[in-house]
């Protein structure tokens, strides 16, 4: 055994560098954790909304949540508004709300009421101020577990935490990934002025540059491009609405050739617009969004991906997380929920880790591959549409699907979702109420089965009660308005020198 202690590093400072910092150092108290990046690399910068998984990684890792909110100039998510995605259900929520305390084998039996109502779910279990801009004035700030920051307040925030938490930061480019010429696995990273940091385990962070990745030849891609046609994006801020209001949920709007999105912080909004490279160039997607959002767009942020992820994101001793493992689409926002799931998934692995641990590479890698396939299910179901109106969306509706989708949509053909349509021992990021809830808007639900369901499992009068509670719950509780109380806990935060 080796006398010095087992040491992690991490090369990237940017948010997947800063999650898994923080994550591990939870994990592991006393093991020195290094984190190597450039200050005169820039962050992308595109992704500013947070998955549910959010709070609990704040938890975890005991990160105060007014400060964030202060910090990172946060906003309220409360779910994501799809315009124009359906010719028949033009405007849904993909926001969970409401539980379903109804025991019946699995069978969501609330939802499969609405269903059969076809009453859309959001609309009949979340309160009422989700598309009047306000929240919840109890327990203000913790009814969602999801929010909108921008990114590069984000960043400085968790570096900030991150120091106080005894991780070592290193600014240096790497010049040099030094491997064993026997074994592969990494030794130590050389940087730019000829010093080098050694470790034990390394987690690649460098985004799609993949720098320690590449170095071992382990960059092998499972592209979903036979699924998805979105390969390009561009990325630009407008001001703030100018009625002073701040929506509490990300806009993802149907486009000619893709979507866009629109999330609020603070002090300005994020906007995007995702979009296939065959139907639109660069210059046709400003010219677009630029129409749709209202806004002249001087400058803009604008990348290239191929949606998919790393065959291994974990070879020999070293992990790639965030961008360096995987990148679908910001669609659903899954980039900083997939890391979080990630190195949590990781940590029971790295406890007991030791050179030539193969099958705890093999079932780390396969539990992997299987969060990721539910993250294509739950984007390529977005497309399942019966648009055919543009070039875009008749390519889209001739495009195969994924065989874990097509599965469900030939299950729920014959029955409505249930709880087990989707395992949950791999950090699948989407259950069935998620998928349920974009399965409803994109039209996708048949009610016979739901009918059949309710009347043979004797579930029509609890079902109905259940249904009359939730709507009764949306104005339940007082309200105050989004922008108002954001400013609220800012000044307060000011007031008494928190910052």
């Amino acid at each position: 055994m080796q006398d010095r202690p087992f040491s992690i590093v991490i090369a990237g400072s940017g948010t997947a560098g800063l999650l898994a910092s923080l994550i591990l150092r939870r994990a592991f108290p006393e093991l020195p954790i290094t984190v190597v990046s450039s200050s005169k690399i820039g962050i992308i910068g595109v992704g500013e909304g947070s998955t549910e998984h959010w709070r609990s990684f704040m938890e975890l890792c005991d990160i105060p949540l007014e400060r964030m909110i202060v910090d990172t100039a946060a906003t309220h998510k409360y779910g994501i508004r799809f315009e124009d995605w359906t010719t028949h259900t033009p405007d849904y929520f993909h926001s969970i709300s409401g539980s379903d305390d109804i025991f019946a084998f699995g069978v969501h039996a609330t939802y499969v009421g609405f269903f059969e109502q076809e009453k859309l779910l959001t609309n009949q279990t979340s309160s009422i101020g989700l598309i009047r801009n306000k929240i919840s004035r109890n327990n203000l700030h913790k009814s969602t577990n999801q929010y909108h920051f921008d990114t590069f307040k984000l960043n400085e925030f968790l570096t900030s935490i991150a120091f106080n938490k005894r991780i070592r930061f290193v600014d240096a480019e790497i010049s040099t990934v030094k491997t064993n010429s026997e074994t592969g696995n990494i030794e130590s990273l050389i940087l730019d002025d000829g010093s080098d940091i050694p470790g034990d385990f390394f987690f690649d962070a460098t985004g799609f540059n993949r720098v320690l990745m590449n170095s071992i030849g382990a960059a092998e891609w499972e592209s979903y491009s036979k699924y998805l046609l979105c390969d390009s994006a561009i990325a630009f801020p407008t001001e703030s609405d100018p009625s002073g209001q701040i929506r509490g949920y990300t806009r993802a709007r149907a486009m000619d050739s893709g979507w866009m999105w629109e999330i609020p912080t603070q002090e300005r909004r994020g906007n995007g617009y995702v979009f296939s490279s065959q139907f639109c160039d660069e210059e046709q997607a400003v010219q677009q969004a630029a129409k749709k959002s209202g806004y002249t767009i001087e400058k803009n942020r604008y990348f290239k991906f191929d949606a998919g992820y790393l065959k291994n994101c974990w070879v020999k001793n070293c992990c790639a997380i965030g961008l360096a493992s995987s990148f679908v689409e910001p669609l659903e926002a899954t980039s900083i929920g997939s890391t979080i799931q990630q190195i949590k998934q990781i940590v029971p692995y790295l406890a007991a880790y030791q050179p030539g641990n193969t099958a705890s590479q093999k079932h780390f890698n396969k539990s992997f591959s299987i969060l990721m396939r539910n993250i294509l299910t739950m984007i390529r179901l977005h497309y399942y549409s019966d648009r055919t109106d543009t070039p875009f969306w008749k390519a889209m509706a001739d495009m195969p699907i994924n065989p874990e989708l097509e599965e469900l949509l030939e299950i729920w053909k014959e029955r409505p979702p249930t709880r087990y349509d989707i395992p949950n021992n791999n950090g699948e990021m989407f259950m069935s109420p998620h998928l349920a809830h974009v399965a409803q808007g994109q039209g996708i639900i048949d009610t016979t089965p739901c009918t059949l369901t309710i009347n043979r499992m004797g579930l029509r009068e609890i079902v109905n009660s259940e249904i009359d509670k939730m709507r009764q719950a949306r104005n339940n509780h007082e309200l105050v308005d989004h922008a108002a109380a954001l400013r609220e806990t800012v000044q307060i935060d000011q007031e008494w020198g928190n910052r």
